[in-house]
């Protein structure tokens, strides 16, 4: 585009990109600050809050553009997640027909995904868990969920909806007054396909907020693994 990258702002700086680095320092955010403040085009690559480490969740790329929000009032636009264009614009590159976007958080991946239109996986490597999804938004709510990758390419039975109740494979799902009753145990990903796809049909515009029971009436709580 006939750009090049500086670190250090000047009359000539149109633009500042902020993406993530573990080396990004005070001095570097002060230059982004002064340019934005300046009038140059503010683009940051993605709004994650946090991102997983083996210690724990530190801060992510979208604490650091919350830094510069609050040090000049600017909002900036967002060329990555969850905004939809990176999504179609990475099909359309590869040509993909049925593309499903992986990921490991419902604010950004999966959101991007639904935004995109565009079928999504949460695996449970990451920041987001079982519970959160099953109680997310539309906007936020997966396709499916798997614990990983390495089933990835394992047989994957899809769920069949019929009426209030959800089939998949060999287990199923039943809506009863706005609680799930499974047919199954909860760890198993089809179970949790055929609860998703409930979701889909009888709470498609709101989060759900009912229960989730086995067949004898006892709530369950669905682990993050």
């Amino acid at each position: 585009m006939g750009l090049e990258p500086v670190d250090k702002d000047g009359a000539d700086v149109v633009a500042v990109v902020q993406g993530w680095s573990p080396d990004l320092n005070w001095p570097l955010l002060a230059e982004g600050a002064y340019a934005i403040r300046r009038g140059a085009f503010w683009m940051a690559t993605n709004v994650d809050a946090t991102l997983p480490t083996e210690r724990g969740l530190a801060p992510g790329n979208g604490s650091m553009v919350a830094a510069l929000r609050h040090a000049t009032g600017v909002e900036p636009a967002v060329a990555g997640k969850p905004e939809p264009g990176m999504f179609t614009v990475a099909a359309r590159e590869v040509g993909a027909r049925r593309p499903l976007i992986v990921g490991d958080r419902l604010d950004t991946d999966i959101e991007g995904a639904v935004r995109a239109g565009m079928d999504s996986l949460l695996v449970l490597t990451g920041v987001d868990g079982v519970e959160a999804a099953l109680r997310a938004a539309p906007v936020r709510r997966p396709r499916f969920i798997l614990a990983d990758l390495s089933q990835i390419a394992a047989p994957f039975p899809l769920p069949v909806v019929d009426g209030d109740r959800a089939r998949c494979g060999a287990v199923s799902a039943t809506w009863q007054d706005g609680d799930i009753v499974l047919h199954g145990e909860v760890e198993d990903p089809r179970v949790l396909r055929a609860v998703l796809a409930l979701l889909q049909v009888h709470s498609g515009d709101a989060a759900w907020t009912g229960r989730l029971l086995d067949r004898d009436g006892a709530e369950l709580r669905p682990t993050d693994r």
